[in-house]
């Protein structure tokens, strides 16, 4: 369920509310889209990474590949290392970074030592995998207290208020 956020809030946006809105899912999508127009728009100001952009390239790739290919995720791998074509030929995930690239009100930014050693914190505080406790040590270096995410392991953080598609 979807909570209030103040206009004007800055928020972290995670891969899989990005994910939602372009590949249109069908529960998650309209939410999804909601949010990042309303960013756009300049209602909310939105800050990812490039581990999440890195992430919506990848997983959009596979699912272009399975598709077109009619093959299953499992063979995804097998099939790039016969043809790496095929990514030169995707056309979903480079769209994806596209449209990410041209939400206004919204920077990615990088990561370092600084924030990597302070997700290596957060992961064994929290009990997060390592791209979770990443975007918290970004969020975190960042001011944010805001992250939109159908991520159950945030629920966790005590600090974080969490929009939810």
């Amino acid at each position: 369920m979807s909570s209030y956020i103040e206009p004007g809030t800055t928020i972290f946006v995670d891969a899989n509310v990005l994910l939602y809105a372009v590949s249109g899912h069908w529960k998650y999508g309209n939410s999804s889209k909601w949010l990042l127009e309303s960013i756009n728009d300049g209602e909310y100001n939105a800050i990812t990474s490039v581990l999440v952009c890195n992430e919506v390239f990848h997983r959009s790739l596979i699912a272009e590949i399975v598709e077109r290919e009619c093959i299953s995720p499992k063979s995804v791998s097998e099939c790039l290392k016969k043809d790496p074509g095929l990514v030169k030929e995707s056309i979903k995930a480079w769209d994806a970074i596209e449209k990410i690239k041209q939400i206004n009100h919204m920077m990615v930014v990088g990561i370092d030592g600084i924030i990597f050693n302070m997700a290596l914190i957060f992961s064994k505080k929290y009990g997060l995998l390592s791209n979770d406790a990443l975007h918290l040590a970004i969020m975190k270096q960042e001011g944010l207290g805001t992250i939109a995410s159908n991520d159950r392991d945030f629920s966790s953080v005590e600090w974080l208020k969490i929009w939810r598609p």
